[in-house]
């Protein structure tokens, strides 16, 4: 069921991609504020954990509800369509290839912009390439991995623990900071599965030598998505007879992000497959 669902959201997500804004989620984080207009509550520290833990438990006790398969399987495949995005990551980038090419200097810097927000490593370990895998796993595999864990539930939680942290504007106050953390927590196992998949679809060799050199960091949250911007990037060099041979441009590089994206997605949908064979089987 859940695959099938991933598969009904992931190609929904494809087809509705151009038509979704990121602009809209401020449009409604603004008006939730203005039908609360209480400060201390936005600024308070125990606010992010109520946001996410609300909406979680309500989709939680509607999914427990629905007992007929032939309403589960739509239920299921809105609520994840719903939590991915806001648009394909490849929509984006291939909207900044075409400014690239065209010599639009400010589309350019406000796609590079937009691709860059969010969770940053350190900056030792910053930068386009390792942003972009970053939003890969914010927009896609991080709901997939908590949908495959918990359902419609899952994702939800996710989406909102990720979303947080860039809607409060104040990442100093108590509220910031538990936004932070809390995606922070959410986040640890899935990037390093993802940073798994991204090794398995590329240069496995050197995303592991990579990965062995990062050290400890005095930052755990930065540590995590250290790891998966380190590991990806590193896949992305592969063997071409007897060494490795890296992209020779960032249009070719960019490029093969997505091929990455799309053989990684590809593994994990297998997985999922042999997990509900397994599931059958038993």
């Amino acid at each position: 069921m859940k695959l099938l669902a991933m598969l009904l959201a992931l190609g929904a997500e494809r087809l509705f991609s151009p038509y979704r804004d990121s602009a809209n989620r401020r449009e409604v984080w603004a008006f939730l504020q203005r039908l609360l207009p209480a400060p201390g509550f936005w600024q308070a520290g125990w606010m992010p954990p109520l946001l996410v833990l609300l909406p979680t438990l309500a989709v939680l006790l509607i999914q427990r509800e629905i007992h007929n398969e032939f309403f589960k399987l739509p239920f299921q495949a809105l609520l994840l369509f719903l939590c991915l995005g806001p648009r394909d990551l490849a929509d984006d980038v291939q909207k900044l290839r075409a400014a690239r090419a065209a010599g639009d200097s400010e589309t350019v810097l406000r796609l590079s912009g937009t691709l860059q927000m969010g969770p940053e490593p350190d900056a030792d370990h910053r930068s386009l390439l390792g942003a972009l895998f970053i939003q890969s796993h914010e927009r896609l595999f991080g709901t997939l991995w908590w949908f495959l864990a918990a359902g419609p539930a899952g994702a939800v939680l996710y989406r909102l623990a990720s979303r947080l942290p860039v809607l409060i504007a104040d990442t100093d106050s108590p509220a910031g900071r538990s936004a932070a953390q809390l995606h922070a927590v959410l986040a640890w196992v899935p990037v390093r599965l993802t940073a798994v998949l991204f090794a398995l679809a590329g240069s496995m060799d050197d995303a592991i030598a990579d990965w062995r050199q990062l050290g400890p960091h005095p930052d755990w949250k930065r540590q995590t998505w250290n790891v998966l911007a380190t590991v990806a990037s590193a896949a992305l060099d592969w063997e071409d007879g007897g060494g490795p041979v890296v992209a020779s441009s960032l249009d070719a590089a960019l490029a093969e992000v997505l091929r990455m994206q799309q053989r990684a997605l590809l593994i994990l949908l297998a997985l999922a497959a042999l997990f509900t064979a397994g599931i059958w089987i038993a």
